[in-house]
């Protein structure tokens, strides 16, 4: 059985460290499967996991742009090859 690729990561409950970890594995996935974009569900909270997902995707080679979804819950990083 396959597991399933998705285009979305939920990293609610995770720490930071954990969820800059997450991260950057799922955005090497997406490229894998040669997605246009990854989904980061991060929620409001402190806003530590927001910041920290900012950071990740500043810091990716992969990643030419993100932006906040409607909700502010979640941030979009569009890929770049």
């Amino acid at each position: 059985m396959s597991e399933e690729k998705k285009i979305s990561i939920d990293i609610h409950g995770f720490r930071a460290v954990e969820a800059r970890i997450a991260i950057e594995d799922h955005i090497l996935e997406c490229v894998n499967q040669n997605y246009s974009q990854v989904r980061i569900v991060h929620g409001h909270g402190a806003g530590i996991l927001k910041r920290v997902t900012e950071e990740v995707l500043i810091d990716s080679g992969y990643i030419k742009d993100f932006y906040p979804d409607h909700t502010f819950g979640v941030t979009i990083g569009i890929l770049d090859y």
